[in-house]
């Protein structure tokens, strides 16, 4: 017997694991055909930001792209990433897909930032195998916004 209750009453986690994933099956057969659903994954590239005393470090997935195809704007505290993946077929091509989950299409991501940026120019982007990295330095002398906050 265990301890420590579940969510989900006296079932196992690997019961609500098998029947989350079937749901996915049911979900992936029925969009299948709907290139839109496929799509939608593609408009949120995964993003990661860290950081450090000096600086925030952000992440971003964007395969197969070229840099570009591939925008930054800073706006006060807002980083924006947009951009757009090409489906280039050439004239040769004769091939017909029977499964195409590659997504192609346009993706727009704004990134809040925890401070304000007003001078772009130590701004820091580079682009390898796949992966966007901006580096944002902190401002000299600028606190981050925040404060712990007790729970009563």
């Amino acid at each position: 017997m265990s301890f420590f209750p579940s969510l989900f009453g006296h079932q196992k986690p690997e019961a609500v694991t098998s029947l989350r994933s079937r749901l996915d099956n049911v979900f992936d057969d029925f969009f299948k055909d709907w290139p839109q659903a496929a799509d939608a994954k593609w408009l949120r590239p995964a993003v990661d930001v860290a950081e450090t005393k000096e600086a925030l470090e952000v992440k971003v997935d964007l395969p197969d792209m070229n840099r570009e195809d591939i925008q930054l704007e800073l706006h006060g505290d807002q980083l924006l990433i947009q951009g757009e993946k090409q489906f280039k077929k050439e004239d040769k091509d004769d091939k017909g897909y029977h499964l195409m989950e590659r997504a192609y299409g346009s993706f727009r991501r704004v990134i809040p930032l925890p401070f304000t940026l007003s001078d772009s120019s130590e701004v820091k982007a580079s682009y390898d195998k796949g992966v966007l990295t901006v580096l944002l330095p902190k401002p000299a002398g600028e606190q981050v916004n925040s404060k712990r906050i007790d729970i009563k």
